[in-house]
């Protein structure tokens, strides 16, 4: 995929030198990168100088409202968001949707959206809201292209690109998508681990200090085509691809000391991991408009297939405190996994009279996952089946959705309501081994999801405006969350899933007042019923993590956002969210009831110099972080970028650096284990400076007003977790 990529950035290079019409240069209004609207907020990616060379994964955690975690957990406003490419759900979560974010550049990506509170059309998927993440696709006639190249360095170096070409004539419109990129990258880690007995004296330690190195290859494709057979109806297909390939290798010093801090052994433990994750999918669209009031009918077919294999190696040298040798212990591991994913959908909308407007739709999904977990201890010539560890886990899925919503306005006042209901019938079967006996489980369940919407505009200006929204949302368990045999991290560190694992529940109230389109005041309040959480078990010295439901949360929040010109060439944007956090949750006989407030700060400036030069400096500051086991300490970062417009405004060079001060160190500390407490530190390589150019160019272009890019399998990718 890399050589064909070089290969498209070179022949898109001579086309531009051939091609390129500089006669006809129009200067148009700069868009905010940030953009507040009713019922999200919007980022322009182009507008932004400082993610250049980054990744869709590095951009979410600077966006305002977002939270992000090393393990892929992406909050919004408090809570798990699902997170959605041109519309259509990911169907991962964790750290599956870690990797495939990371495996899109920036470059490639043209919004995103941030929507709190989305309506019944949506998925009821997800506690937080959706994050709709919006990629490149020109919406002119004719010929168009571009190419952006992406070098820096950290510690590590820091490549990769993409390459976009549209062609529109007539009925016909063909867009592709390519990008690659070749980043390597380090993860520090220390921690200690101290262990009590009953009577709480202190009986054990083990300090840990490791460093991991990632060297990942990614690359991914998107081609497209829409067929418009009249003026009011288009067919389309969309082929999405990608694959990342990553090659991580480390080692961990473990020293154990009795309970006066005396050495007692040590081991050294080395791992190697080749993950290669490649994703396919396939969209077949319709959409017909029957006349000019909003009246269409939209459906979409879609297949995706998931594949991975992940072949690991673990090596653990023991040594007594003298130093002397105890013995080795090796431990392979072949994990293959499939997951393939069938849905389709249908939309309907239309306008009555007195200025109601209806629509309804109803969707189909089937998912099949196989994840084979293969386990061998001993000797590469002497290993053997560890029948403890291996395991077969097999899951069956299909949800039937169907939903209505309507809106009318009365005055200055508008109203929506919806209602989506969702019938989820899922089978999973734990193989078992010869040592190990299978087990299986077979749910079937029905829930309603009402929303609503209220908006009130008291003045023609727009001076002040607001907004009243409800919905309840769900968070079904992922995939392999219901697996319930032990996967290996490391010597110290295990995890499992819960067969018994079942779904959350939320309800979000939000209150919105907007003043002048300058300042959003947000007031929010969420409960979350049946709260599933990942519980830590310490068993001997070995942590072992397995996912429960524990109880409940209530989360009332705060987010101020205010956009003002300070000077006609620098605009600024502020965000500050603090929340209040009330825990209510049981695990492993501990009763936690606490509230505690967390808070985040974003400071955006954006600076025109001149007509070519732009210039961007952004503060990113994000508080305490606490969960019923884990507290992070806060974090903080300075980005800034400058950028200049080359060719007439058809190319740039820009150079940015991110964590200039390298402050997001995490820190933190491990409570609430029976018998254990820890602290940790982690630090990676964030802090960078990348150089970018990019460069396109419009030949014979006009203007399109509609170009399509959907498909409906909206939901359910949200939910593959741990490749």
């Amino acid at each position: 995929m890399m050589k064909i990529f070089l290969l498209l950035c070179l022949i898109a290079t001579s086309s531009l030198a051939q091609t390129t019409d500089l006669k006809e240069v129009k200067i148009t209004t700069r868009k905010k990168a940030i953009e507040r609207k009713i019922d999200r907020t919007v980022v322009n990616v182009d507008g932004l100088i400082n993610v250049a060379g980054t990744n869709a994964f590095e951009l979410l955690g600077r966006l305002p409202g977002l939270r992000v975690t090393e393990e892929g957990t992406i909050n919004l406003m408090g809570k798990g968001a699902t997170v959605y490419f041109d519309g259509k759900l990911t169907y991962l979560s964790g750290a599956d949707l870690m990797s495939y974010l990371k495996t899109m550049g920036t470059d490639q990506l043209d919004k995103v959206e941030l929507i709190p509170n989305p309506p019944a059309r949506y998925d009821a998927a997800g506690s937080g809201g959706v994050i709709n993440i919006l990629t490149k696709k020109s919406k002119q006639e004719g010929f168009n292209t571009g190419i952006t190249l992406n070098g820096g360095k950290g510690i590590y170096r820091k490549v990769n690109g993409s390459f976009n070409f549209n062609y529109r004539i007539n009925k016909l419109n063909l867009f592709t998508n390519v990008g690659a990129g070749n980043p390597k990258d380090f993860q520090n880690s220390s921690a200690t681990r101290s262990f009590k007995n009953e009577t709480g004296s202190l009986t054990s330690i083990l300090e840990q200090q490791g460093e991991i190195l990632y060297n990942r290859h990614n690359s991914n494709v998107k081609v497209g085509v829409d067929y418009y057979l009249n003026k009011r109806t288009t067919i389309g297909f969309i082929f999405n691809g990608l694959r990342n390939r990553v090659n991580e290798h480390g080692g961990i010093k473990n020293l154990m000391m009795n309970g006066n801090r005396e050495l007692d052994s040590m081991v050294n433990s080395s791992h190697s991991v080749n993950n290669l994750f490649r994703n396919g999918t396939m969209n077949l669209n319709m959409l017909h408009q029957f006349d000019s009031t909003g009246t269409e009918l939209s459906m979409d077919v879609d297949y995706t297939h998931y594949n991975s294999t992940n072949n690991q190696l673990f090596g653990n040298n023991s040594y007594n405190a003298s130093g002397q040798a105890l013995g080795l212990e090796r431990i392979r591991g072949d994990l293959p996994r499939t997951i393939d994913i069938f849905s389709a959908r249908a939309d309907y909308s239309f306008s009555l009279k007195n200025n109601y407007k209806l629509s309804a739709g109803l969707k189909s999904s089937f998912i099949k996952t196989d994840n084979q977990a293969n386990y061998f201890s001993g000797a590469a010539e002497l290993e053997q089946p560890d029948y403890n560890r291996t395991n077969a886990f097999l899951y069956r899925e299909n949800i039937n959705a169907l939903y209505v919503e309507g809106y009318r306005e009365f005055g200055k006042l508008g109203v929506k309501v919806g209602l989506r209901t969702e019938h989820t019938s899922s089978k999973g079967h734990q193989l078992g081994n010869i040592q190990k006996s299978d087990s299986s489980f077979v749910r079937n369940y029905f829930n309603a999801f009402p929303s609503f919407f209220l908006s009130y505009k008291p003045d023609s200006t727009n001076q002040n405006q607001f907004f009243l929204s409800y919905g309840k949302r769900i968070n079904r368990p992922a995939y392999d969350q219901l697996n319930p045999f032990l996967m290996v991290v490391q010597k110290y560190n295990q995890e499992s899933g819960n067969p018994f694992l079942s779904p959350e529940f939320t309800n979000n109230i939000q209150l919105t007042h907007v003043f002048k389109d300058k300042l959003t005041t947000n007031v929010y309040y969420s409960f979350m019923s049946n709260t599933s959480s990942p519980v830590i078990k310490a068993i001997n010295d070995v942590y072992i993590k397995r996912p429960e439901n524990v109880g409940s949360v209530i989360i009332t929040g705060l987010m101020l956002s205010y956009n003002q010109d300070i000077f006609k060439w620098w605009n600024a944007d502020f965000t500050v969210n603090p929340e209040r956090v009330h825990l209510q949750s049981e695990f492993n006989g501990i009763t936690v009831d606490t509230a505690v407030v967390m808070q985040s700060f974003n400071w955006y400036n954006r600076f025109s110099l001149g007509k070519t030069w732009s210039a961007e400096l952004a503060f990113d500051w994000g508080g305490r972080n606490y969960s019923n086991q884990v507290t992070t300490f806060g974090l903080a970062g300075i980005r800034a970028g400058v950028k200049k417009q080359l060719f007439s405004g058809n190319g740039s060079i820009g150079v940015n650096g991110s964590d200039l001060f390298y402050s997001a160190i995490r820190k933190g500390s491990i409570h609430n284990v029976a018998g254990s407490s820890a602290i940790f530190r982690n630090r990676q390589d964030t802090r960078t400076v990348i150089f970018s150019f990019s460069y396109r160019i419009s030949k014979n272009a006009k203007n399109n007003k509609r170009l399509r890019d959907r498909n409906g399998a909206w939901d359910e990718q949200d939910r593959i977790k741990g490749l």
